[in-house]
């Protein structure tokens, strides 16, 4: 069978471990790619340099959380390129006004003050109710933010924080494209994305007992996204 190439957007302060117990479970005929954000100031100049690493044609693409918005946004801006596009624990609109206010004064923060890691509570709130004993779960937060450190996570806070709705421009295109969000995702209005969808062509699909870190928290789910989605019309 002829290979499927997919390519892989993470979260902020997350790195190439988010997907593997994804990819472990995806079939041969898929070839994965996990790629590494760049840095630059804002999220065109970031899309700017994913489109120096992806290819030009035939582009499936899956972006999780921050990864979800550049994907969205990398549709918008480059839309003849890409086949597929898959997001998941996103909507790919401006950040509530709570939100840019703790990221502010985290930015104030560690300007200065070393960074001592994500703590436990902001961990739990990211993950299920269900899943909040997982200590792998768990752990594997905590590794990839301290593989990210202070530097990643104030260049990713300082350079994607100001964003616009996106999804007057996705469902303007003719891609293909789908959302994957957990019913317990703390950081994704699931309901109220669903209903600025009605009256697209573009899905949304929901993973039980999942919060946002759906990769880690689902990966049967999710890969089962992405083998239905990405093995249709091949």
């Amino acid at each position: 069978m002829k290979k499927i190439p997919l390519y892989f957007l993470p979260g902020t302060q997350c790195d190439a471990q988010l997907w593997q117990a994804v990819f472990d479970l995806l079939p041969d005929h898929f070839e994965t790619h996990a790629i590494v954000l760049p840095l630059a100031q804002d999220p065109h100049s970031i899309v700017q340099g994913l489109h120096k690493l992806l290819p030009h044609n035939d582009l499936n693409l899956i972006g999780f959380s921050l990864g979800g918005y550049l994907g969205v946004l990398y549709a918008a801006t480059y839309s003849a390129q890409l086949n597929k596009l898959l997001v998941l624990a996103n909507a790919p609109r401006a950040l509530p006004s709570d939100e840019l206010k703790i990221r502010e004064q985290t930015l104030d923060y560690l300007s200065r003050h070393d960074y001592g890691g994500m703590p436990k509570k902001r961990i739990l709130g990211l993950i299920s109710p269900h899943n909040k004993h997982n200590t792998a779960i768990i752990n594997t937060i905590s590794a990839m933010d301290k593989r990210g450190g202070k530097t990643m996570l104030v260049d990713q806070l300082a350079s994607t924080s100001q964003r616009i709705n996106l999804l007057p421009a996705l469902k303007s295109l003719s891609i293909r494209a789908k959302f994957v969000i957990g019913c317990d995702d703390s950081l994704v209005d699931s309901a109220a994305l669903l209903e600025e969808l009605s009256q697209s062509i573009i899905t949304l699909d929901l993973i039980e007992d999942c919060g946002h870190m759906s990769p880690l928290e689902s990966p049967q789910a999710v890969a089962t996204h992405i083998i239905n989605f990405f093995s249709e019309s091949y």
